[in-house]
């Protein structure tokens, strides 16, 4: 079978681009009309390549609030979908890896509520990386902005009492490797900035630097000494405050075994977060933490059987981030454990189930809270471009504040059209 894809001659678009900007949008559509068969993405315009398809769905909730008060409803959605990447001409060297780089994902949703009434979204997430990887001597540079929208659905909701809740993000940064021989020095310095226009209180800028010798003990696997300190300054100054953090961590990174992969690490953290000033109270003792610390991503995937494979994850997560209203220090962790598995050619099964712990460690705010979620989703390739997808999951988010709980069932049905 051929793919469709739609060619523009992007010399002829350029042109006119210079001379009248809104013709970009008429050609765009006029590419999709009239469109020519070719073995390659469905939409070619230059150095732009991407996937356009369609996706269409219902979704039944018995709690769209997400709240101590469940409502069940009913809707409908549907909406386009766009991935790909854009290479520009720019190079600083010979090599190909050597090239500016644009890469985006995303699509846009409606959805009809039958109680609710109609809303539109971007879908989560959404997100468009810059990178520009360069050589100066032995010396690797990788320039890189990441900028990304989560409109969060039941999977990565925290909060309570909305159906989703909106975060933007723009991370940029600096990064320089070296390797001697089995031995390497990572140099990075980033700027990450973060606004939440449903909670405003965690919106903030942060600044990190880290230096990091390691030794690689094979190609896929390395021991890392990490140093860095972190400058944080969230936008609200009643609730939380400017702080900076130091950590020094010894660990292991990379492919540990054939089915065990992460990174491990165990190091000393000194927070400390200038004096708080309150609706209640101002000018209250400033507050930190000192002690040791450890991070933990770790991943093990393994076939039971040649039509199965099971996995699970385990994170530990102490830091610095802004999760929870009103709070400066966070404590995150959890484990996920999911299989996978192929009822047939064109039909994979896969349940999995999780359970997440955070809680606060400074600030004026005592939240805790605990997220456990089962589900299981059912996807069947019909051709080469439809596909549909059934998904059930259940969540239960506990809390010992009031009015912080809620239980949840979702369905969602979806079929998802690649053209």
């Amino acid at each position: 079978m051929r793919r469709r894809t739609w060619r523009l001659p992007f010399a002829c678009c350029l042109v006119r681009w210079r001379c009248r900007p809104h013709y970009v949008a008429w050609l765009i559509a006029w590419a999709l009309l009239c469109g020519s068969v070719v073995d390659a993405e469905n939409f070619i315009w230059g150095p732009l390549h991407m996937t356009v398809g369609v996706n269409v769905g219902v979704k039944y909730t018995d709690n769209v609030k997400n709240n101590s008060t469940p409502k069940e409803d009913f809707g409908i959605e549907c909406g386009p979908t766009f991935n790909g990447d854009l290479k520009l001409p720019v190079r600083f060297g010979d090599s190909p890896e050597e090239q500016l780089t644009l890469a985006t994902s995303f699509g846009f949703t409606y959805r009809y509520w039958l109680s609710g009434g109609q809303e539109t979204s971007f879908n989560s997430p959404i997100g468009a990386v810059f990178a520009l990887p360069v050589h100066f001597g032995e010396w690797l540079v990788t320039v890189n902005d990441n900028f990304s929208f989560r409109n969060d659905p039941l999977e990565s909701l925290v909060a309570v009492g909305t159906r989703s809740s909106s975060e933007y993000s723009n991370n940029g940064s600096i990064m320089g490797t070296r390797r001697f021989g089995l031995f390497a020095l990572t140099l990075s310095g980033q700027r990450s900035d973060k606004w939440a226009p449903q909670n405003p209180s965690t919106d903030e800028t942060t600044y990190s630097f880290l230096v990091t010798p390691s030794v690689f003990l094979r190609e896929t696997l390395s021991v890392f000494w990490a140093n860095s300190v972190g400058f944080v300054f969230p936008k609200d100054h009643i609730s939380r405050s400017d702080g900076i953090n130091l950590t020094s961590m010894v660990g292991v990174s990379g492919m540990i075994t054939p089915a065990i992969s992460g990174s491990v690490g165990v190091g000393y953290a000194h927070s400390q977060f200038d004096p708080v000033q309150s609706h209640t109270a101002t000018n209250s003792a400033s507050g930190g933490t000192d002690g040791v610390t450890a991070n933990i991503g770790l991943s093990y995937a393994n076939p039971l059987r040649p039509n199965t494979t099971h996995a699970i994850s385990m994170f530990y997560s102490p830091g610095v981030t802004a999760t929870m209203l009103d709070s400066n220090y966070q404590t995150t962790y959890g484990t996920t454990y999911s299989i996978t598995h192929l009822l047939s050619r064109s039909l994979t099964m896969a349940p999995q189930v999780g359970w997440t712990h955070s809680q606060s460690e400074s600030g004026l705010s005592q939240q805790a809270y605990d997220i456990i979620f089962v589900g299981v989703n059912f996807s069947r390739t019909f051709t080469r471009h439809l596909t549909g997808i059934l998904t059930y999951r259940y969540q239960d988010r506990m809390s010992p504040q009031p009015n912080q709980n809620y239980q949840v069932n979702e369905v969602r049905v979806n079929f998802q059209y690649t053209f």
